[in-house]
């Protein structure tokens, strides 16, 4: 039997914003009321995940597997890449392996660990939260047989050591967060299946665990070639302008002296993460890589996202088994405390 857990940012200096919390580690109410199998959505200022989801013209930016209101979380995310040093910073500004293979990606935490993901130290947090459950008795068998069955390893938390945290396993291998399940899902949501850098994000996984408990095969979307070429521009402009808004005096005073004049480092940030979604190309700061897949026609892009797993926008209700329901609104609102970290 599956022990109980004990009680997708941090930022880099080109703060390119991937889904996160300012704070790691904290304290939350005992529990959330979301029920064991409900699935948790969020909209929140995501950086280019954010980007993505307004492009194609969705609405949640985050979706997680409730283990009742005592229990754990299973999600999938990532903490922003450090960025390189000098000099490499100038030309390439992420490390590549960070971009590509997203850390914590697949993981199970604690109340207070998901409180601290979705809410900064300042009280700011999602735009907004609820969750769905649709059918109680399979939402449930999908959260238990995440909980019970499926292989997992043990990780001690990065922020501080006292805390553990599971990490399920996918092909035997540990689960990364992959920027490229936006473009191309691949086989994620198939029992088997398997995905470019063995990584899934949150709605993928979501379409991964209904099929791996046996409650039907997920069924993925395509997105015409006009969407994916907007969603590629929104990439690339929306990283770009929150590097150069986040740099603050260390573009002043230190990118500007150390990089030659012709380096644009927040441009090339906006092209290394463009690269990285739309070509699983994330070594490189080349614009022709995303540019060719968004003036090529025949582009389109084939994803699962959290407004499918939730039957919303242009998502059918028989989707999941979630998307029978309606929002229901997100409370922490039992009693105690419980300290958890999420990274």
């Amino acid at each position: 039997m599956r022990r109980f857990l004990t009680g997708c940012l941090a930022a880099s200096a080109l703060a390119v914003a991937f889904p996160a919390s300012a704070s790691e580690c904290g304290y939350t109410s005992a529990g959330w009321n979301a029920p064991n199998g409900a699935v948790v959505f969020s909209r929140s200022d995501d950086g280019p995940i954010r980007d993505v989801i307004d492009a194609i013209g969705e609405f949640r930016t985050h979706s997680m597997l409730s283990h009742g209101p005592s229990g754990g979380v299973t999600h999938a995310t990532m903490r922003d890449p450090d960025e390189n040093d000098w000099p490499t910073v100038c030309g390439t500004p992420l490390k590549a392996n960070q971009l590509q293979y997203g850390y914590p990606g697949l993981e199970q935490i604690n109340q207070g660990g998901i409180y601290h993901y979705l809410y900064e130290d300042n009280g700011q947090g999602p735009d907004w939260t609820a969750w769905q459950l649709g059918d109680p008795a399979g939402a449930a068998s999908i959260a238990d047989n995440l909980w019970f069955n499926h292989a997992y390893v043990t990780d001690i938390s990065r922020v501080d050591s006292s805390q553990i945290i599971d990490r399920p396993l996918w092909n035997g291998e540990r689960v990364p967060y992959s920027l490229y399940q936006y473009k191309d899902l691949e086989t994620s949501h198939h029992i088997p299946g398997s995905a470019a850098n063995n990584g899934m994000v949150c709605s993928t996984f979501l379409a991964y665990a209904h099929h791996y408990a046996g409650r039907g095969f997920v069924s993925e979307y395509t997105y015409p070639h006009e969407v994916i070429a907007n969603a590629s521009n929104a990439v690339h402009w929306g990283v770009h302008g929150q590097c150069k808004e986040s740099l603050g005096w260390f573009k002043n005073a230190a990118l500007t002296v150390i990089c030659p004049v012709f380096w644009n480092v927040c441009t090339n940030a906006g092209n290394q993460v463009a690269n990285c979604m739309s070509a699983n190309r994330c070594d490189t700061s080349s614009s022709v890589i995303w540019k060719r897949v968004r003036d090529d026609p025949n582009t389109t892009a084939t994803s699962i996202s959290p407004d499918r797993i939730g039957g919303w926008s242009v998502h059918p209700v028989s989707t999941t088994l979630w998307a029978s329901d309606y929002s229901h609104q997100l409370q922490w609102n039992s009693g105690g405390n419980v300290y958890g970290c999420w990274q």
